[in-house]
């Protein structure tokens, strides 16, 4: 059995970001005019209200912006898993995105902190972004 038998429903303004994690290259979108890159993916720009944008290859490097120590299971699949960290974190291109906080202690988490990009291929149709510490 998968780790976890829900995905996230993928629809075409997600299909990119979904694809680009399997291939453990996360990409995002950039708007054209503004040259802001936006993450949750959406048809028009967050910043200047244009529709459009490319899609580019991203360093997966951040710094925690705020985190979070999960300590009782959300769901029951997760009930091996606790305690685990979810961060967020503000990338070098600027947009903000969640994911687990991998390979290091709670007392060693604090906002500024360096990290980068980890794939978690979850199974053969999901594979997560996440973080761990960037010595």
């Amino acid at each position: 059995m998968d780790r976890y038998t829900i995905h996230p429903e993928i629809d075409q303004d997600s299909a990119p970001y979904w694809k680009s994690l399997s291939e453990h290259a996360a990409k995002m979108q950039k708007c054209e005019i503004c040259g802001e890159f936006r993450f949750p993916p959406a048809p028009t720009c967050y910043h200047c209200g244009k529709a459009g944008g490319n899609w580019e290859t991203i360093s997966g490097k951040g710094k925690i912006y705020s985190w979070i120590v999960v300590h009782h299971p959300v769901d029951k699949r997760l009930a091996e898993e606790v305690p685990f960290i979810v961060a967020l974190v503000k990338l070098r291109e600027g947009s903000r995105v969640v994911g687990r906080l991998i390979g290091c202690n709670n007392d060693e988490i604090k906002a500024g902190l360096q990290v980068r990009a980890v794939y978690d291929d979850v199974d053969s149709e999901l594979t997560l972004l996440n973080f761990e510490i960037d010595i």
